[in-house]
C-alpha cells in the first residue's frame, strides 16, 4: 500500500509541475509544448485513475 501511496504522490506532483508547464507555454506563445504538457497532463489523469480503481478494488477485497 505504501508504494501505492508514493506512486499517487508523483502522480499529483507530475499534474502540478505540468499544468505549470502548460501555463508557461501559453504565456510565451509555444503552443507546441502546450499541447504536449497537455497530453503529458491526460495521461497523468488517467493513470491516476487507474490507481484509484485498484485501489478501491484492492479496499474491496481486503488484499494489502
Amino acid at each position: 500500500m505504501g508504494k501505492k501511496f508514493l506512486y499517487n504522490i508523483f502522480l499529483n506532483i507530475g499534474i502540478i509541475v505540468l499544468a505549470y508547464c502548460t501555463v508557461a507555454a501559453y504565456n510565451g506563445k509555444q503552443y507546441s509544448i502546450m499541447a504536449g504538457s497537455i497530453l503529458g497532463i491526460a495521461a497523468l489523469i488517467y493513470l491516476k485513475i487507474k490507481l484509484a480503481k485498484s485501489v478501491k478494488e484492492m479496499i474491496k477485497t481486503g488484499n494489502k
